[in-house]
């Protein structure tokens, strides 16, 4: 048996993780920081490794504070491609999986392109510039980009990176250009038919309408070819002037008088000022309707570039034929958009299966984390519990235990171990915060606690300081209960009480 697991998955499991933060009565997801102590070599951080050991028991007992994540703290996000003139961009191509390639752009205007056509793989050299709702950018180096949205510098701050940008659909109008892309998209339509093989032998003709007997006849430029039949089966275009935009089969010519007969009338009758092209005919057959198309032929003969005139809509399959009275061999592709119409859905269109969260720890944080000492480890836990066994729900809480120490003989270092005369507990130094001139009380921040400290018993540290306990304040969260979703380690983060950490975790699904 084979099977594939599709992009839209990952999408599906990320969108169900930001809806938990969403929902009436939604998890409470905490930004948990730290690891005071050395790893054996901070300057080599080792990888975290789960198991019920490290990720469910000694990772609370090296826990300083959780912050609590907000809804407005996470976003969907996909990989960062900044245009950069010289590069060849991946085409869209409803056949191929596009998810590991460079399809679309993000520009320093702050906007997201989908790349509709590279013609032909050549290198982008101008930048996609514009935003309009329903129309296709196309470039003076033949490039056709697709408007998706717009990064505001808020959400550029808070959740992008130098490798991912935020990615969202709108669910209302909130008078975002994003929203109006969203309304105007067109479920199935093609945008582009793209040229696989050129063929041969094909005629071509451009130029200026000479006279005009009626919307269906009409005499061609003095460029046009003399033999009789010679454009039959093939199909004119009004490039510009009156009428442009129609097309038509011609079923007749006369090479003497340069005359063609349309199938069809066209709807306006152009006059002496008129351009046209007139190449082979193009049908595009499907299950949609409205699809047309033009071709451009080069001087050799081939088919160069299939020009789309309507887009159509409401096709999941589509085939191209090219025919004329002259020519054989060219063949060329529909690519047909993603359900919705391109633009419709931008998170699902460009992948979005990643979660940037991001939060930033200002300071003391309500004075529940310490400014004197640094971190290694920090991640996310969800629905941690308070002490009653209620599911913790304020915005910081402070994991360490807090011994009110009177007599104290000296300084306590950071990191150090203090051990307890009476109870044998053991734990590491946070902080110690004095409460007197002469440093000789206070509250002593501790972690990594092995068994437990009782009031009215001497510590002693490993610096051979010594002091009462005369209260204990234990965490303000339960060990081990919630679960540990992310776990990650970095070289040491030294801080400041002025100084503010933004934190942002990227997510896959």
């Amino acid at each position: 048996m084979s099977g594939v697991i599709k992009k839209n998955f990952g999408i599906f499991n990320a969108a169900q993780f930001k809806e938990a933060f969403d929902e009436a009565n939604p998890s409470r997801v905490y930004l948990f920081v730290g690891g005071v102590q050395p790893f054996a070599n901070d300057s080599n951080v080792p990888t975290p490794v789960e198991s019920t050991q490290t990720t469910d028991y000694d990772i609370f007992r090296s826990l300083i504070a959780a912050k609590k994540v907000r809804s407005t703290d996470v976003s969907h996000s996909i990989p960062r491609y900044n245009w950069v003139s010289g590069t060849v961009y991946t085409e869209y191509d409803n056949r191929r999986n596009l998810f590991s390639n460079n399809f679309y752009v993000y520009t320093d205007d702050r906007n997201v392109y989908k790349c509709l056509f590279n013609n032909k793989g050549a290198a982008s050299i101008n930048k996609p510039t514009g935003t309009p709702t329903s129309q296709i950018i196309t470039q003076g180096d033949g490039y056709k980009w697709k408007y998706m949205y717009t990064i505001s510098g808020a959400e550029e701050n808070k959740f992008a990176t130098a490798v991912q940008i935020p990615v969202k659909v709108v669910s209302a109008n909130d008078g975002s250009s994003q929203f109006t892309v969203q309304q105007a998209a067109v479920n199935g339509n093609i945008e582009i038919s793209d040229v696989t093989s050129g063929g041969s032998n094909y005629l071509y003709n451009t130029g200026t309408i000479s006279a005009t007997t009626n919307s269906a006849v009409m005499r061609l430029d003095t460029s046009a070819n003399t033999v009789d039949d010679a454009y039959v089966g093939s199909v004119i275009y009004i490039d510009s002037g009156i009428g442009a935009g129609l097309s038509a089969e011609i079923v007749n010519y006369t090479g003497s008088t340069r005359e063609i007969t349309l199938k069809t009338g066209l709807a306006t009758t152009p006059n002496t000022s008129t351009t046209y092209i007139i190449g082979p005919k193009v049908t595009i057959s499907g299950d949609g309707t409205g699809a047309t198309a033009f071709a451009n032929v080069t001087n050799n003969g081939a088919v160069n570039y299939i020009n789309m005139i309507d887009r159509g809509q409401n096709y999941s399959k589509a085939n191209i034929t090219i025919t004329a009275n002259t020519g054989t061999g060219a063949n060329a592709v529909a690519y047909i958009s993603p359900p919705g119409g391109h633009g419709s859905k931008a998170r699902d269109e460009l992948g979005g299966s990643n979660i940037m969260v991001n939060v930033i720890l200002d300071g003391l944080e309500a004075n529940t984390i310490p400014a004197n000492n640094d971190f290694r480890v920090f991640g996310l836990i969800a629905d941690p519990l308070l002490a009653d066994g209620t599911v913790a729900n304020n915005v910081n809480y402070e994991f360490t235990t807090r011994l009110t120490l009177t007599g104290a003989s000296g300084g306590f270092i950071l990191d150090e171990k203090i051990t307890g005369a009476t109870s044998g507990a053991t734990a590491n130094v946070v902080s110690f915060a004095n409460t007197n001139a002469t440093g000789t009380n206070g509250v002593l921040r501790i972690l990594n606690i092995d068994g437990n400290f009782s009031s009215g018993e001497n510590i002693t540290s490993s610096g051979g300081t010594s002091a009462g306990v005369s209260s204990i304040k234990g965490s303000d969260l339960q060990f081990f209960k919630g679960n540990v979703l992310y776990v990650e380690h970095r070289s040491p983060i030294v801080r400041d009480s002025l100084q503010t950490e933004d934190f942002k975790l990227n997510i896959a699904f």
